[in-house]
């Protein structure tokens, strides 16, 4: 911080001015001035600590801020089904939550504040607040995503609203798009963090850093709209920061690839293995081409599904130069990745490679080393060189 780093160069210099006078200090009086320094060096860390944590902490509640102001609070049905409205197409994630009751997952309850006990009753309350907290991290992320919550009470309206929806368990998420319920999350248990945010990212299309699913993959909602894929061909894509070359592959070589799932109640499979989908159409683009396709969208997706024999999803049908090539039944994340790397493999077509970093002599490394830890004493800062 710019306060921070005048305020030791300034102590330092009028040491300086003193050690260069013919000022000579007797033993207690260099105790003095060393304890002066000390003393000075210590605030002046102090104060960058304190201000780097004012900071951060400033920075977090104005994230705070943005995150409550963009979350409706939902005291009656009519609330909810105004905000329902008012989304239109954008997914509407619903928290509802207890401060009182806490499920860790479908299974085990939390026998609170009146509630029921039954075989594998599990407490933990702290898990229920850190999954809440957790949301603000992913509202903060999926600015197309509209957030209700509803705080369920002992008795009251918030406990009729629940009711209304089927909630009967706390915490339970549920994602909405066109006013209708398509999935729902119940408790805190292991990997719920990671299944509502797969779960924004399945059915909202929206991920860290501003990162929207339909720039790199398309959703395919008619025979046309497939037609149109299957013939269309990846640009060249210049080389990546950190990587030695760009891709550029010829279309007749280059793979399509159709994820198959669904709209409605989707198995936590496709959920899970759409991260990996998102990952591979980023890294492989100009190789790859995605899309993907909800069986249960209308009468063209099912019969595309049925054309093809899918049976279960998450399916995926390989495709290259408008020909099957390949299929996968399955949510394995490392297998999907090697059907990708098998196709590329046997059709000769190299990867990007990261760049190895450079190798520096020793007498070299210790030189950066001196410079790094010369600039770290020039700024009042300690340094781990």
């Amino acid at each position: 911080l710019p306060s921070a780093h005048h305020a030791t160069p300034c102590a330092c210099s009028t040491m300086s001015a003193l050690s260069a006078s013919a000022f000579t200090a007797t033993p207690v009086a260099r105790s003095a001035l060393s304890g002066a320094t000390r003393t000075r060096a210590r605030a002046a860390t102090q104060f960058r600590v304190s201000a780097q944590y004012d900071s951060v902490q400033s920075r977090r509640s104005a994230e705070t801020t943005r995150v409550f102001d963009r979350t409706q609070e939902i005291t009656t049905m009519s609330e909810f089904e105004a905000a329902l409205s008012l989304a239109g197409d954008r997914l509407v994630m619903v928290a509802i939550e207890s401060e009182a009751e806490c499920v860790m997952s479908d299974d085990f309850y939390t026998a609170q504040a009146g509630g029921s006990a039954g075989t594998g009753t599990e407490t933990n309350q702290e898990a229920c607040r850190l999954l809440s907290s957790s949301l603000s991290r992913i509202a903060r992320d999926a600015t197309d995503v509209s957030f209700l919550k509803v705080e369920v009470l002992k008795g009251g309206a918030s406990r009729d609203i629940a009711q209304s929806l089927g909630v009967t368990k706390y915490p339970t998420y549920q994602y909405y798009k066109s006013g209708e319920l398509l999935w729902q999350h119940v408790g805190a248990g292991a990997g719920a963090q990671e299944a509502l945010s797969e779960g924004v990212l399945y059915y909202g299309g929206a991920g860290a850093a501003g990162l929207k699913t339909a720039d790199w993959v398309t959703d395919i909602a008619s025979k046309s709209d497939l037609k149109d894929f299957i013939e269309s061909c990846s640009m060249a894509q210049p080389a990546a920061a950190g990587f030695d070359t760009g891709l550029d592959v010829p279309c007749d070589k280059q793979l399509a690839i159709v994820d198959i799932g669904v709209d409605k109640d989707a198995p936590a499979g496709c959920l899970h293995i759409f991260p990996a989908v998102l990952s591979l159409a980023r890294n492989t683009a100009g190789f790859t081409r995605w899309a993907r396709v909800a069986i249960d969208k209308n009468a063209d997706t099912k019969d595309i599904a049925r054309e093809w024999g899918v049976e279960s999803v998450p399916a995926f049908v390989f495709m290259a130069d408008g020909k099957v090539v390949d299929k996968y039944a399955g949510a394995d994340r490392v297998e999907l990745m090697n059907r990708v790397l098998r196709f590329q493999s046997a059709n000769g077509i190299r990867l990007p490679q990261r760049l190895t970093p450079k190798r520096v002599s020793t007498a070299e490394a210790k030189e950066i080393a001196r410079a790094a830890r010369d600039r770290a004493k020039a700024e009042g800062r300690q340094s781990g060189w």
